[in-house]
């Protein structure tokens, strides 16, 4: 009787194991699915797969609030993942890549509009030409000033993250690649005057620091997390396709977050029903 019994729990504890690759929240109201939504630029004069329109950038804020998708910050994800902040039962990050202007022109009063924020992630060298040369007010080939970089942050409708000071490039590294033979302490170093170098400029030129990173192209390697974790960073953007499933007081997820890239050739519906946000939910 004791043998059929030790056996009998050991065949239920078995079937409530969770299959690999099943989201599980083993309590209410602790796990959330977060959406982080990529775009680049927003521009009237074309669109394409990292372009979209201000029309449909309105479009997908709309539809999004529709759903009951509310807007949080790279920071708020990493309050919850700490344990020490909450998330609304559908959250979404809008997030932005590389800096350009037209962010400012127009995905900003669009974002105010319909009562948004999002995450903006600039290249260093490109908004120091912007700011020294004064060739600053294209929507179609600018990027953002220090100045305006600061008044985005202070609005409040935007958080800035690190995407490098001059590594977001193809040669002689791919992004924050390693170079062919090059040493574990060469990389860091190359790294981390790279990285701290536009951290510098944040403090120097808009008064604050940040703890994002988004990875050039996606691009990163074993060792990067590390070098860039003892930098003060907390959250890292990939390239990664997907929703991440993230639990509340567990910090491991941070490391890699996955986004979505918005495709510009697609429509808001479209969009929203091969990512699947249209029937996504939270647990």
């Amino acid at each position: 009787m004791k043998k059929f019994m030790v056996i009998t729990l050991l065949i239920f504890s078995i079937l409530l194991l969770p299959t690999r690759g099943t989201y599980v929240c083993h309590a209410e109201n602790d796990c959330r699915e977060v959406p982080i939504i990529m775009y680049h630029s927003i521009l009237k004069s074309k669109k394409g797969a990292y372009t979209v329109s201000p029309d449909e950038f309105k479009s997908d804020l709309l539809e999004l609030k529709k759903l009951g998708y509310e807007s949080v910050f790279i920071q708020d994800v990493i309050n919850y993942c700490n344990g020490t902040g909450s998330l609304p039962e559908k959250p979404v990050v809008i997030s932005f890549d590389d800096g350009h202007y037209n962010n400012y022109t127009y995905a900003y009063p669009i974002l105010k509009e319909v009562g948004f924020k999002a995450n903006l992630n600039v290249i260093g060298s490109f908004c120091e030409f912007s700011t020294s040369s004064g060739n600053c007010d294209n929507p179609n080939y600018s990027y953002l000033t220090w100045d305006e970089i600061k008044e985005l942050k202070e609005s409040g409708v935007f958080e800035i993250g690190n995407h490098t000071y001059a590594m977001h490039k193809y040669k002689p590294r791919f992004g924050i690649g390693k170079l062919p033979n090059e040493d574990a302490e060469t990389y860091k170093n190359s790294l981390t005057a790279d990285v701290l170098k536009l951290e510098d400029k944040f403090y120097s030129q808009c008064g604050f620091k940040t703890n994002i990173f988004a990875y050039p192209f996606g691009k990163y390697e074993k060792e990067s997390g590390s070098i860039l974790s003892q930098l003060g960073f907390e959250a890292f953007l990939t390239c990664n396709e997907g929703i991440n499933k993230l639990t509340k007081g567990d910090t491991s997820q941070l490391g890699h977050l996955k986004r979505i890239n918005r495709n510009g050739t697609l429509t808001s519906q479209q969009f929203l029903k091969n990512s699947k946000l249209n029937n996504a939910t939270s647990k």
